[in-house]
Formats: C-alpha cells, structure tokens, sequence
C-alpha cells in the first residue's frame, strides 16, 4: 500500500519556513524541525527527503509571498507611487519585526556561498524578481513622465535592491525607524 500523506504540506513547510527563518538553516535541528512541522521522522524523509529540500521549499514559499506583494503593488495605477509603497511597507514591516529577523530571502543570501546551488539559485531569482519589478516601474514611471527619463532604469533598479538589503539588514537591530525611513527617503529622491 502506498504512503499518504496524513498532514497539511503546506502548514507543515510553513512551520519549517519560521524555524529557518529564526534559527537559520545550520542551527534548526532535525529535532527542531520535527517538533516544528509536527512530523515523525519517517513522513518527513517521505514528504521532503533531506532538511535542504525542506528548506528550498521553504525559501520558495517566502519568494511566492513576496511576489503576491509585489503584484499588488504593480496593480497600482502609478508605478512611482508602486516604487514608494514598497519603500515605505518595507520600513514598516521591518520595524514591526519585533524579533529583528529581518529578511528569509535576505538572510539566506548574506551566507550565500555556504548553501549549494539549488538554493543558491532560488536565492538569486528571488532577488532578481525584486530588481526586475523595480526596473519595469522605473520604465513604466519613464513613459508616463512620472520618472525622470535621464535616469538609465537597469543602473536604478540595481541600487534599489542595494538599498532594499541594508534596509532589511540593517533593521536587524541596529538602526531605527527614522533611520531607515532616511535610507528609503534618500533612495526615493532618485525618482526626481
């Protein structure tokens, strides 16, 4: 008879997605992630296979948040207004952020050589969406003249991931909201 799965997937990947997101993937223990996702050792080696197959999901999870963010914000009718928002929600999810865990995807890719490639790929295309939205809104922005067309949008876009990673590290601890609400004011001035 063949194994079925006797548990939720994705309430199960969500879990572990928190536990990595918290402890980081090295320190989550298999005795953590068992506890976490409430699995027995065997339905966890049948669903996920290995802890760094947990973890890929996990990261791909998080990515598939971001891009739900992401395509409410380019919904919007102004893709000026849909770069600010996003400035400005990262702030506030960033300061809001009690336990100072910062990003999933941005913690991940501060110890990127360490992991192997799969997740080094899932990583790289997390970002790389980030920076695609900016440089389509920047575009965008251009044509209707909301955006200055001086600017070139591929050298923007690449600054705004920049300034997107020190907001989420920084905001770890060891700037404030008005600080990081100076970098994302600063980065915005660029829109002009």
């Amino acid at each position: 008879m063949p194994w079925e799965k006797t548990f939720d997937v994705e309430k199960a990947i969500e879990n572990a997605m928190l536990l990595f997101w918290h402890q980081g993937y090295t320190d989550s223990s298999m005795a953590a992630i068992l506890s976490a996702t409430k699995l027995t050792k065997g339905s966890f080696y049948n669903a996920f296979g290995s802890k760094q197959n947990l973890f890929i999901q996990a990261l791909k999870k998080y990515g598939q948040g971001r891009r739900e963010r992401i395509q409410h914000l380019i919904e919007q009718d102004s893709p000026k207004q849909a770069i600010e928002d996003f400035f400005h929600g990262l702030v506030a999810e960033t300061v809001q952020d009690h336990h100072k865990k910062g990003c999933f995807m941005i913690n991940t890719l501060l110890n990127l050589e360490s992991y192997e490639q799969e997740i080094q790929r899932v990583v790289k295309t997390g970002i790389a969406n980030s920076e695609t939205f900016f440089k389509q809104m920047i575009e965008l922005g251009q044509m209707r003249g909301e955006i200055a067309t001086t600017l070139r949008a591929d050298e923007l876009a690449c600054f705004f991931v920049g300034t997107m990673v020190s907001i989420r590290v920084l905001g770890r601890g060891f700037y404030d909201k008005t600080a990081l609400q100076l970098i994302a004011n600063q980065a915005l001035l660029r829109l002009q």
